[in-house]
């Protein structure tokens, strides 16, 4: 299980936990092989016959390092360091092609459009949107798409297609655009989490040199920081239509 994915547990139990302190950079974890120990010779005391055992080899699996993409691809686009409210950012450049930024499974999909400006509920604003949750443990969220090229349960790779930026929900009223947001998953329905709780900048600006920098101990830090979120986005208004 991955550390956000023991940290949800632990904040769903209602127990503490301990995580690991944050690393600047995604560490690899190297294949680890036990030595085969040789077969040992038992000789029985009450017949003529000799038992050979062989003490079981344990093999630690691999765990690959996750990949990572720029999830922009096809048009110049551009984004700054801030977004109003909360921690996320719009990308903006109409028309590029969204992709996954690492491997995962897509777990939400919005193909209908609800917003109304009149009521302006928050649950609705991201228009059509696609959420993934990585291997790395992390969600990703992107909001306001044009089109979508996915569906719910696909198991995605680093730079598969996952929709268009587009001029969905309330970037209706604004510039085409398409926000983005980093998170923990939560057990519920929920839109207050999903949207965005670290800042994704840095991460957007590393994968577009190519740079593997991943964002999995900043989420974690953060949720161990917060571990009612999802909690309490799950009581916000209107959660169960996000």
């Amino acid at each position: 299980m991955s550390r956000i994915g023991l940290l949800l547990v632990c904040a769903v139990a209602g127990v503490g936990c301990t995580s690991p302190s944050p690393t600047s950079a995604p560490v690899a974890t190297a294949a680890l092989t036990t030595p085969t120990t040789a077969p040992t010779t038992r000789t029985s005391t009450t017949a003529a016959a000799t038992t050979t055992s062989l003490a079981p080899t344990t093999t630690a699996a691999f765990v690959p390092t996750p990949t990572y993409v720029f999830p922009f691809t096809g048009r110049n686009v551009s984004y700054g360091t801030r977004h109003a409210g909360y921690q996320a950012i719009d990308v903006f450049g109409c028309g590029a092609n969204v992709v996954a930024p690492t491997s995962g499974t897509v777990t939400q999909v919005r193909t209908t459009d609800p917003w109304q400006p009149a009521v302006n509920d928050p649950a609705t604003r991201g228009g059509h949107y696609v959420s993934m949750v990585g291997d790395d443990g992390v969600r990703y969220y992107f909001a306001h798409l044009g089109t979508i090229s996915t569906a719910v349960g696909t198991i995605v790779a680093p730079g598969d297609a996952l929709g268009i930026m587009g001029q969905t929900g309330d970037a209706r009223a604004t510039e085409c655009h398409t926000h983005f947001g980093i998170s923990w998953p939560c057990p519920t329905v929920e839109w207050q989490v999903r949207r965005g709780e670290i800042l994704p900048p840095k991460y957007l600006d590393a994968w577009r040199l190519g740079q593997q920098l991943s964002p999995t101990d900043e989420v974690a830090a953060t949720l161990a920081s917060n571990p009612n979120a999802c909690a309490d986005a799950a009581n916000a208004k209107s959660a169960a239509n996000a």
